[in-house]
């Protein structure tokens, strides 16, 4: 098989595509995991959750109170429980179809799918929500790496999609933002296959410029951070904080779970400012003691992992490296080239003798 470019879309552990910071870079953090297990079934009676509308962040743990061990192991290993209704199911009485699921928002490790699955069933057994036997049409299991390090610089293969980093870091939201990046990268592939000589290491760059560019880094090195934070809090701090993400003004908390270029509300997180501004809103909404956290949580990060979260909300530090093709540097210009010069003119003159 021979081609002009490999696009890689094998997903976020593919084998073709090196993920690396770029030179002179911190190294990024290790990839957090979202982990879930969710049942499609039929409920009769009491659905506890509203038919009406779909439930996020149920973060109780109250189901585990009869085992001391158990609910202390999910306060500092959080799951909640996502519950999507799917509507009356017609021919089987008064039963609703509805999608339930546990899950992991992010860890490293992961919680395991069995842990997922017990939770899920006994907050179900708790909440007196009568599952009817045999019902279970659709179980789902769920592993989504988010974060990471984003494509190593200068390799020809192209990475799209989970293999080129483009899963929100803090949400593990991606379809939307893959559909939204789609035009950009096809664009620039487009560009270099009509440009004589073709050249595969700039096509490669420019495609990946158009899906990193030092501005989406940087609003990318703020929802890594945002990754690394909620990893760092268990149930009673999680609670406090999403308490205070959605008093926000829903514009701005959208425009964050979004995270990418041309998706609504995003022009409120592109500007080193704007993130600035919803870090300031978003830490007068959240309970004091996780604020301390997340001041702390600042500190600590920047230590390990370099600048790369003060640059993206502050003017200092300069911007992330771009992936623009730099044309390659002819022999004559490597080095000194004053000295070479020299030396082969010594070099003839002295043959000639």
């Amino acid at each position: 098989l021979r081609a002009k470019i490999v696009v890689d879309a094998t997903g976020s552990e593919s084998l073709l595509t090196r993920r690396l910071s770029a030179p002179g870079q911190p190294a990024a953090p290790d990839p957090g995991f979202q982990i879930a297990y969710g049942l499609e079934c039929i409920v009769d009676g009491n659905t506890h959750y509203a038919p009406e509308a779909m439930t996020l962040f149920d973060y109780r743990t109250d189901h585990l109170s009869s085992d001391s061990d158990w609910e202390d192991r999910a306060s500092k290993s959080p799951t909640f429980m996502y519950v999507m209704p799917l509507g009356k199911e017609e021919g089987f009485g008064n039963g609703q179809r509805i999608f339930f699921e546990e899950t992991s928002l992010v860890a490293r490790p992961g919680v395991s799918f069995e842990d997922c699955k017990r939770r899920c069933l006994q907050r179900l057994r708790y909440l007196g929500v009568n599952v009817r036997p045999g019902s279970i049409t659709d179980e789902e299991f769920c592993y989504i790496p988010m974060g990471g390090a984003l494509p190593e610089p200068g390799q020809r293969i192209v990475a799209f999609g989970a293999a080129a980093a483009m899963v929100h870091p803090a949400t593990g939201y991606s379809i939307c933002r893959m559909m939204a990046g789609a035009t950009e990268i096809a664009e620039a592939l487009a560009s270099g296959f009509t440009t004589s000589p073709f050249n595969p290491d700039a096509t490669a760059a420019a495609a990946y410029e158009a899906l990193w560019s030092p501005a989406n880094q940087a609003q990318r090195d703020f929802a890594v951070f945002g990754g690394e934070f909620l990893m760092s809090l268990d149930v009673p701090a999680l609670r406090g904080w999403f308490d205070g993400f959605f008093r926000l003004p829903e514009p701005l908390w959208a425009g964050f779970l979004a995270g990418w270029p041309t998706l609504p509300n995003n022009k409120l997180h592109e500007s080193w400012f704007a993130r600035l501004s919803f870090g300031v809103q978003l830490l007068v909404q959240i309970p004091a003691p996780v604020a301390l956290r997340l001041a702390a949580g600042i500190v600590g990060y920047t230590v390990t992992y370099g600048t790369g979260l003060m640059r993206s909300v502050t003017p200092l530090f300069g911007s992330p490296p771009s992936y623009a093709c730099s044309p390659p540097v002819s022999p004559e210009q490597l080095g000194d080239p004053a000295v070479k010069s020299e030396a082969r003119a010594m070099i003839a003159a002295s043959s000639d003798k």
